[in-house]
């Protein structure tokens, strides 16, 4: 069963839609006009649009235009209703984006079928959906496994050498053949040894971290009452004793319900790959914005460092993919948890690009004032 939209400026033909849906045990709303309807699909969009084509001020087909132009709602289904002599009008719908359409007067058969129908094409894109993101799965375990087998290896292997020196060492001076030049040379190959030890053990760290917040997304979202003012000054002090030049502007302090951890832990991925890709010289310079506006917290990062550097948004958002490769410590999934975090987790969506003075994240999450 879905959640569906009917827009009629006739209230009749809205109580007929009503009645023959919600016999089918759908969840059906009504609008009595376009104005109304985009409120409603703001709030909480349906999974389908069932809508009139002639109404006064805004038409359905410009309906139709507004949905299909906001990548928010583009993907929600539109059917239009029709009379049988609105056949210019039809063709027209049909190429603003409709995907089909009903004539009156209602037959009920047909409408269920056609509703039927569109809901069948969403739940096989769902299921489309839902494989792809079991392959990406799938591949992120093989990635993480052979990301964290590699410095794990090494680790140990560098372990089982320091060990064997320092056995081989006490053996010497056990039989009395350790002069001051080996002793001092033994030592230095287990300095060797253990750090090349926590280097890696270090970068096996930060994997476990990464995918901890990759967990996250599958979280459920706990929103609270958030004082923007209150976050950033929270974000603030988090990054108070790094290496990093942190402005964040707050632009009225506003209170709102959103997962304020999540959000938060989000913006310290961001930071933290900006220290890893930022400024090659210099201080790291980074800029966040925060404000409310249409139910949306807008929140726009910008550092000073390389941009995209080289490399494609759609490389930089896949897993493992890093300009930072050797000892950099750096595992390339920052950019790709931070973005499913956004998306997935809470819901919003966010644009990254090259910016005249650095790498640009602009953020949007949908909120509830209070």
């Amino acid at each position: 069963m879905a959640d569906i939209l009917v827009v009629d400026d006739v209230a009749e033909n809205l109580h007929m839609l009503q009645l023959i849906l919600r016999q089918q045990g759908h969840t059906v709303l009504a609008a009595i006009n376009a104005e109304i309807a985009l409120n409603i699909i703001q709030r909480k969009p349906p999974e389908l649009v069932i809508t009139d084509i002639k109404m006064p001020g805004t038409s359905g087909i410009e309906l139709c235009k507004l949905l299909k132009a906001d990548k928010h709602t583009s993907h929600i289904p539109v059917i239009f209703v029709s009379a049988h002599s609105d056949t210019d009008w039809i063709v027209e719908a049909l190429h603003a984006g409709g995907n089909d359409y009903i004539t009156k007067p209602f037959i009920p058969a047909e409408i269920l079928a056609r509703v039927d129908t569109q809901i069948k094409l969403l739940d096989a894109q769902k299921s489309a959906v839902k494989q792809q993101l079991s392959q990406v799965m799938n591949e992120m375990v093989i990635g993480v496994a052979h990301e964290i087998n590699t410095p794990l290896g090494t680790a140990i292997t560098a372990v089982s050498h320091c060990a064997d020196t320092v056995n081989k060492l006490a053996n010497t001076l056990k039989a009395g053949r350790a002069d001051a030049a080996m002793f001092t040379d033994k030592l230095k190959e287990c300095d060797i040894s253990l750090e090349l030890s926590q280097r890696n053990l270090t970068r096996v760290a930060k994997f476990v971290s990464m995918v901890k917040q990759i967990a996250r997304v599958e979280c459920p979202v706990s929103p609270t009452r958030v004082s923007l003012l209150e976050f950033a000054e929270k974000v603030q002090c988090a990054w108070a004793d790094k290496p990093l030049e942190l402005n964040i502007v707050v632009y009225q302090d506003l209170v709102a319900l959103f997962d304020g951890g999540l959000l938060a832990s989000v913006i310290d991925t961001l930071i933290t790959n900006s220290l890893s890709h930022g400024r090659q010289q210099g201080t790291l310079q980074v800029t966040i914005n925060l404000h409310i506006e249409e139910g949306k917290l807008i929140v726009s990062y910008l550092d000073n460092g390389l941009g995209l550097d080289g490399i494609s948004q759609e490389d930089m958002l896949k897993p493992f993919v890093t300009t930072k490769r050797g000892n950099t410590g750096h595992v390339g999934l920052s950019a790709s948890v931070a973005a499913n975090l956004i998306v997935s987790a809470l819901k919003g969506s966010y644009c990254v690009q090259n910016h005249q003075e650095g790498l640009q994240w602009q953020i949007s999450v949908p909120v509830e004032a209070v």
